[in-house]
């Protein structure tokens, strides 16, 4: 029962958050929340797809455009760990450099103390 609830608490986090992916604006904690549980979450999946049709297609089939629902959904969310691993990526790349740049400040201070 109470895994019921854990989940009934996520799922309504994660709906919680639709407008804002779908705006665009969640941080990359949240996205990465969000993608992770989009992916095994059936609930969460047709909640997000009635919210891009509402949102989004019914803008492009008012334009004329064809809409392929499932389709633009995974783009939209492969595109997103996509953009989420490379931000990791530059986060970790920052990081060493920073390390790096610490540990040669630390290194040359130590060289002029000990000469």
């Amino acid at each position: 029962m109470e895994d019921r609830s854990i989940k009934e608490k996520n799922c309504k986090e994660i709906q919680a958050l639709i407008p804002r992916y779908l705006s665009g604006t969640l941080t990359l904690h949240e996205a990465r929340y969000f993608t992770k549980h989009l992916k095994r979450c059936r609930d969460c999946r047709e909640e997000i797809e009635i919210s891009y049709l509402l949102d989004k297609g019914l803008e492009r089939v008012e334009n004329g455009e064809s809409v392929d629902l499932h389709a633009d959904l995974e783009e939209m969310l492969n595109g997103t760990e996509e953009a989420i691993t490379h931000l990791l990526q530059y986060r970790t790349a920052v990081y060493l450099i920073e390390f790096t740049a610490v540990f040669v400040l630390i290194a040359c201070v130590l060289i002029l103390y000990l000469f």
